[in-house]
Parts: structure tokens; sequence; C-alpha cells
């Protein structure tokens, strides 16, 4: 496993599907120059995912042989497909960044939290049952999938009690905004804030 430098930082991003996590870690990291370290998984693409920008998506076989090699710092099973994060590829973010983010679920976070300690923060993005409900509906989830996904949701949330940071993602802007400036006390990018 991979030592964290005194400089050096991991951003886990968490919570329930659907909320926004993955939306505004992209956003924030954006604008602050820190990059994601993807997760591997053996369940198909999503119809909105893309290779090499969601996940790296491979077959259960290769992710096999990846476990076996101890390649991953974390493996998870949820609904009946593996998720993992690979060592080398958080080593490599590092090396080249000095931080990253990684997106994940609060089984996950957990994990990597006692891998990292400090060197590890966790920020859960969450919206209410309701408000979630309307998205995935207005994003065209089929109900089997919305109801798999909520069956997740009170485990997700509570969560929160755990992480160091929590946003209900009721306004987008303002939710990348005060993420931004969180992350930038650990990043001390000196971000200026023309309000």
């Amino acid at each position: 496993m991979y030592r964290l430098k005194d400089d050096e930082i991991l951003f886990v991003f968490t919570g329930p599907h659907g909320a926004g996590r993955k939306t505004v870690a992209e956003m924030s990291g954006a604008t602050l120059g820190v990059k994601q370290v993807l997760s591997y998984t053996t369940r198909p693409p999503r119809q909105t995912e893309v290779e090499g920008q969601d996940y790296r998506f491979i077959s259960p076989v290769e992710f096999a042989n990846a476990q076996n090699n101890d390649e991953f710092l974390e493996v998870k099973q949820i609904d009946n497909h593996f998720y993992g994060v690979k060592s080398q590829d958080v080593a490599t973010m590092l090396r080249e960044r000095g931080s990253a983010f990684l997106i994940l679920n609060s089984a996950g976070a957990s994990t990597l939290k006692e891998l990292y300690g400090d060197k590890l923060v966790r920020i859960l993005i969450y919206v209410d049952r309701k408000t979630l409900l309307q998205r995935m509906k207005e994003n065209g989830e089929s109900d089997t999938d919305i109801e798999r996904y909520m069956s997740h949701y009170d485990e997700e949330v509570s969560y929160r009690s755990q992480c160091e940071h929590f946003f209900e993602n009721v306004d987008l802007a303002h939710t990348v905004f005060d993420l931004t400036k969180t992350l930038d006390n650990y990043l001390n990018r000196n971000l200026v804030d023309l309000d």
C-alpha cells in the first residue's frame, strides 16, 4: 500500500445514488485541479456511463485475477457486482498531483479511512428521500432500479455522522461553492472569494 506523504491527501465522496456526489466532486475537483481515481467494477455500464470516465468496466475473471494479485485497496460486493480501487492507481495519482478523489459507498469509504486515517477526508453528499425519488424518476430510472437504489438510502445517509463533512445537495451551485471552499482548506490553493 502507498504511504501518503505529509502534503498529500485523499478525498472520498460518498452518499446515496442520485444525490449528485459525482457531479459535485467533478465540479469542485475541476476548480481545484483534483482528479478522480476511478474504481473498477464487474457490472455493465449504465446507458449514460463511459469506460474510463465513470468506471473501469472489467470482467469478473479480470477482477478476480486482480484481487488474487492483491491489486485492490478495497473490494465490495453490491447487488451481485464487485467494485474495487487499485492501490497503484491511487499511488500514481498522488505522485503526479499530490491529491485525488474517489467516489465510493460508505463501506468503501470506511475501509480507506482505516488505511489512511487523517490523510483521508470523507464527504457525504445527500438529499432527502422525496427529492432523491423525484430525481431518479426524472432521470428515467426504472422502478426496479429505483427500488434497489433506495434500499441502500438509509445506510448511506446514516454514514453522515462518521464523515468529516456533509452537504445537502439541494442547489448544485451552492453545494459546489461550499464544497470547493471546504476542500481548499485542505489544499491551501488560496481561492479568492469574489462575493
